[in-house]
């Protein structure tokens, strides 16, 4: 039987593959040939990560065994590239464990530190009390922190280097929020995400988030920003993304200004949640000239009054735009759509049984929620596929696209559709169907067509 041989290859080419690995694995990868045998000790990345069941006590101490044995491995490096922690905690030890591992990390000056602990023997979050040093290490360029408490701390914070933030379900309070973001005065990318079920909101101070002039990336899941000083204005200059789900506004700084005051923002996402609705003014996405995707849900775009309406417009950047949920008129929705140029992909819940394209570079077109018998589109010349999705009982009867000339595929996803038209007018060549019925017996479809006749593939599942 023939045996698979590995090619030697470089040692910084070992490295580089080894580095991307958990240490257990690259552990294994080493023992594979004599040539990669000791290599792992040499990488500057450790990376701990218990996989197994959070209730396996016996599988828990054997990674306690393993850790302990990688961390009194003489090192071959000055300094740690990536250390990272997965762990369950079983008892007050492993927190002590936790410990010597943060004091091993600031220890070897490490540039990115990624902490994730489950904690099983009580209710409440891994309490991190920022000993070693942690939040005085000025070489950690990058910090992820998972399920934890993050303690009051009434010492200075210094993270000159720090330029990634990332805390997903942290406990902290506001002072110490803002203690955290304003002694990052690098920070590109800040990232404050919680379940919606664990009942901890980030509280977020305004004024703390606008000194934070570096900022282009901005991500917060469930929180509320406040201000203690009501005349500063919104401006950071810097950011490129924005992503807000959840998020309660202070009513002196609404969503538009907000927005305005992002010149450069080129990603914006909304999620609101139940009532009331995010409000945004339609005026302030036509002046986001830099914006080239937006997705928005649960949102109301409000049209303006009539001196905005007849306000020049230039034209905007936007290539792709989501609006699910999205509460606007058919005047409103056109302008958006008309002051899009650039726009090729386009989803949308249903605001209407018609819609107009009036820009003829849309591209690709998904229409959901369909609550209505007949659907019509017009005016995409250059559509090439389109997607019509109901989630709702309503029986359609005809789906109609004028002036599609370039249509390819065509796909159609209902729970029950026995009988319908597809009426295509303007279009010659073959266009690929795809339908995605559930209760589907044997579907009646009537294929009109005007000026040329249509050629469609149909394919049913």
């Amino acid at each position: 039987m023939a045996t698979a041989t590995i090619p030697h290859l470089p040692v910084l080419v070992i490295h580089h593959v080894l580095q991307f690995l958990p240490t257990k694995l690259a552990i294994r990868m080493s023992s594979l040939c004599k040539q990669w045998e000791g290599l792992w000790s040499s990488v500057p990345v450790l990376d701990f990560d218990e996989e197994d069941e959070p209730d396996d006590r016996l599988q828990h101490a054997k990674f306690i065994n393993f850790l302990d044995r990688c961390l009194a491995f003489p090192k071959k490096y000055e300094y740690l590239d990536k250390f990272r922690l997965r762990m369950t905690l079983f008892s007050d030890e492993d927190e002590k464990k936790v410990l010597e591992c943060l004091r091993f990390a600031v220890e070897s000056r490490v540039k990115e530190l990624d902490i994730s602990i489950n904690n099983t023997y009580h209710c409440d979050w891994y309490c991190l009390s920022w000993r070693w040093n942690v939040l005085n290490a000025k070489p950690i360029v990058i910090l992820n922190l998972k399920n934890v408490t993050i303690s009051d701390s009434h010492q200075p914070i210094s993270l000159p280097s720090l330029q990634t933030l990332s805390l997903r379900d942290v406990s902290l309070t506001a002072a110490s929020l803002s203690a955290l973001i304003s002694g990052c005065p690098c920070i590109h990318y800040l990232s404050l995400l919680t379940s919606f079920f664990s009942f901890h909101y980030y509280n977020i101070s305004l004024t703390t988030l606008l000194d934070a002039k570096s900022l282009t990336y901005l991500n917060i899941e469930c929180g509320r920003f406040w201000a203690d000083n009501n005349d500063v204005p919104i401006s950071l200059p810097s950011l490129k993304t924005l992503i807000l789900r959840i998020v309660t506004l202070h009513y002196y700084y609404p969503l538009s200004s907000l927005i305005s005051g992002c010149p450069c923002i080129q990603y914006l996402r909304l999620t609101g949640y139940l009532q009331p609705y995010y409000e945004l003014s339609i005026q302030t996405l036509l002046d986001a000239k830099s914006l080239t995707s937006l997705s928005l849900e649960r949102v109301k775009i409000l049209p303006g009054d009539d001196n905005n309406d007849r306000k020049a417009v230039g034209p905007l950047s936007l290539k792709t735009m989501s609006l699910k949920k999205v509460i606007l008129d058919d005047m409103t929705f056109g302008r958006l759509t008309s002051g899009s140029p650039c726009l090729e992909h386009l989803s949308v819940s249903l605001i209407s049984d018609h819609i107009h394209i009036p820009r003829s570079s849309i591209k690709s077109l998904q229409v959901a929620n369909i609550n209505s018998t007949t659907f019509r589109v017009s005016g995409a010349k250059n559509l090439e596929s389109f997607t019509l999705i109901s989630e709702c009982s309503t029986q359609i009867e005809s789906i109609r696209l004028d002036c599609c000339k370039n249509l390819k595929y065509l796909n159609i996803r209902a729970p029950d559709l026995q009988e319908f038209t597809l009426e295509f007018n303007g279009r010659k060549d073959r266009v690929k169907a795809t339908l995605d019925i559930q209760t589907l017996d044997y579907p009646i479809i009537n294929f009109l067509g005007k000026e040329s006749p249509c050629h469609v593939n149909m394919f049913l599942h």
